[in-house]
């Protein structure tokens, strides 16, 4: 209960709440609020010998609001309490923690997580570009990142490094990331994720948009086998054959070996493997594969079955395949594919055939504009002419779901498969007949 005091002072009664202690002012009924970590005799006294005055945290204008200012000196009564006893849970408002610092420490984390060497060296260095963008504005603490100041980062990159959208989406990818980090394992910021903010407003602003890729159609793929056989690369005939009936991603097809095939069954299965380190080009050991040396899919629905077609079972038949362990596509050399070196190959042919050329931007030359993921939209577009349910062609790409019950339906192999019977790449079958 509240206990009258001598009107000498400033305080007319004061009333104790824990650690929490509630005056009343001389003039009109104020309540304020005043705290201490310890436990004392009097309040007046400790404020006397600090010098300082009580701090305002509640002021009330009617008597009857006591009931309230009781209530708010029980929470900070608790608040006190939990900042004493457990010191750890508490968030603190006013932290500052160098970016830098964090960011190797998210390093650490990815590396911990076995993300590939490609991926964590392409994450730490848009990240400290980020930190060395701040430093240049006197902005150096993770606290310091908001939206605005993400805007003015993705506007600068835009403008003065003259990067395209995809690129600067690529940046804002790795912040967000960071950022999940940052919020929910150490939790030095709080609120919503500040790199979700805007992202995609900001990508729409740009004047130049990332190009969907253009539609192709199944006498370009024609007219692309037909001069790959005449130069006699059947192994370019056979990537694009598997990559339009099968919808393969070019790094799938990198690692496809004899054993994930089969033909009894017409499917080939995509799944997690720990292939034989001499046998995997260094570029590709560094960027697809775990510090474990496991090679992972892309998703977790990349690890999915592909329906062998009759046109994909006549070239896999065709191409008389060697041991299970063994690389279903190789070099010269008995080595994995490089996506660089086929993608030459594929263009020069495409150019020949006089599929999507146009002039080079650079050398003013003609080229084509044909690309590896573009003939797995190929894949797609035909799935969709042939009336291939979504969630059918979803699961033979590798697409993830798009909704709850994807992950509570399954779909029956059987089903699958023939489904997929009714899929028509439009190849010309004679162009896969062995000369």
């Amino acid at each position: 209960m509240a206990r009258k005091e001598k009107q000498s002072g400033k305080w007319i009664k004061s009333e104790r709440v824990g650690n929490v202690t509630l005056f009343l002012t001389k003039r009109s009924p104020f309540w304020w609020m005043y705290w201490t970590e310890g436990d004392y005799p009097s309040v007046r006294d400790s404020s006397r010998k600090t010098g300082r005055r009580p701090r305002e945290r509640f002021k009330s204008t009617r008597e009857t609001d006591l009931a309230l200012a009781r209530l708010m000196a029980t929470r900070k009564n608790d608040e006190l309490f939990k900042q004493r006893a457990f010191p750890e849970t508490v968030e603190r408002k006013c932290r500052h923690d160098p970016i830098e610092s964090v960011i190797v420490d998210f390093v650490a984390y990815l590396q911990n997580l076995d993300r590939s060497h490609d991926y964590i060296r392409n994450i730490k260095s848009r990240l400290l570009y980020l930190a060395q963008w701040m430093s240049h504005r006197e902005l150096s603490n993770v606290q310091d990142v908001t939206p605005r100041v993400l805007s003015q980062f993705a506007k600068d990159l835009r403008d003065t490094r003259k990067v395209k959208a995809a690129t600067i989406n690529d940046y804002l990818d790795a912040v967000h990331c960071f950022f999940g980090y940052v919020i929910f394992k150490r939790r030095l910021v709080t609120g919503p994720n500040p790199a979700a903010t805007g992202r995609q407003a900001e990508l729409d602003r740009f004047p130049e948009h990332t190009a969907r890729p253009p539609t192709i159609y199944p006498d370009q793929i024609n007219a692309i086998i037909e001069v790959a056989n005449k130069h006699f690369d059947r192994q370019i005939a056979n990537l694009v054959v598997f990559v339009c009936e099968g919808g393969f991603r070019f790094q799938e097809l990198q690692f496809l070996q004899v054993g994930d095939i089969n033909l009894a069954g017409r499917e080939i299965v995509l799944d997690v493997k720990r292939p034989n380190l001499t046998r995997v080009r260094p570029e590709l050991q560094r960027r697809c594969l775990s510090a474990d040396g496991l090679w992972i899919p892309k998703s977790r629905a990349g690890r999915r079955p592909v329906h062998v077609t009759d046109r994909l079972a006549t070239v896999i038949q065709r191409m008389g395949l060697g041991e299970p362990s063994d690389w279903v596509f190789v070099n010269q050399a008995g080595n994995q594919i490089a996506e660089n070196k086929t993608l030459q190959r594929l263009k020069k042919y495409a150019l020949e055939g006089d599929v999507l050329v146009e002039t080079h931007p650079s050398t003013g030359k003609p080229w084509s504009r044909i690309k590896w993921h573009w003939l797995r939209h190929f894949h797609r577009t035909r799935a969709h002419a042939c009336k291939i349910r979504r969630d059918v062609s979803k699961v033979a790409m590798g697409h993830a779901g798009d909704s709850i019950h994807d992950h509570y339906r399954g779909l029956d192999s059987f089903v699958f498969h023939e489904e997929y019977e009714k899929f028509d790449s439009g190849i010309d079958d004679a162009l896969l007949r062995t000369k």
